[in-house]
């Protein structure tokens, strides 16, 4: 299991708490103009103009050895991604969970530093403007507490077991699914598809509690992490 791609969504979560939020959303204005497919963001924060896309390039790298031909794709994607954010006045924080932590830290607080530079030159209701001014600064402190917390990659580990613990929170507090079919036995290399992000491959598998993780390079580039029990209905082998 990567633990740090489930670290950095807790982070991220935790750090622009109290905003609207969007998760792994495609807007109508992401649209790859070289391809004419859609691109995807993990988070997309609309009232404060900020987005977040998580990576794990030199983690897919070193399993999988992707080609130059790849690697040159998934750079212009990242390109037209990063442009037509910027066109539609969204600020993109894009980074490698393998990167230094300190620079990702380093990325939000601008990034949020920012919107609060937009809000407070906006034409927002006085109160409205104040509110989300207050909210915007309230992440930044949280995004500089954590960021004292995590130093060095290895603190990772205990935001990725809080993002687990999140996960099983969110089940448990959840209503009751209607009926599913019996839980697939996904194995290393076995193809499967996903109603929303298409076919992929199994990376990596590890157990957590009882329940499977299963890691998912997708052919568009993405690589995702579900557990088994919450995507028994929409995780197929094929």
């Amino acid at each position: 299991m990567d633990s740090e791609q489930f670290a950095w969504r807790e982070i991220v979560t935790r750090v622009f708490e109290g905003l609207e939020v969007k998760r792994d959303v495609t807007p109508s204005w992401l649209v790859n103009p070289e391809t004419g497919r859609p691109l995807k963001l993990n988070y997309l924060y609309p009232e404060a103009g900020i987005a977040v896309r998580i990576e794990g390039l030199r983690g897919r790298e070193q399993r999988q050895g992707p080609d130059e031909i790849e690697r040159q794709q998934q750079r212009q994607r990242e390109s037209a991604r990063e442009r037509l954010c910027e066109e539609h006045g969204v600020r993109l924080v894009r980074f490698d969970v393998y990167d230094d932590p300190q620079d990702t830290f380093r990325a939000v607080h601008s990034a949020l530093a920012w919107a609060l530079r937009q809000v407070t030159t906006s034409d927002l209701e006085p109160e409205a403007k104040l509110a989300l001014v207050e909210v915007l600064r309230g992440a930044r402190q949280r995004g500089e507490e954590i960021r004292g917390r995590v130093r060095s990659p290895r603190d990772l580990q205990t935001w990725a077991d809080l993002w687990v613990d999140r996960a099983y929170q969110e089940v448990r507090s959840a209503p009751a699914p209607a009926a599913r079919g019996p839980l697939p036995r996904y194995v290393l290399n076995m193809r499967v598809s996903h109603p929303d992000f298409g076919p992929g491959r199994v990376t990596a598998l590890s157990d957590e509690d009882g329940d499977q993780i299963i890691t998912v390079r997708f052919e568009n580039g993405d690589e995702r992490q579900f557990l088994a029990h919450l995507v028994v209905d929409k995780l197929r082998p094929v």
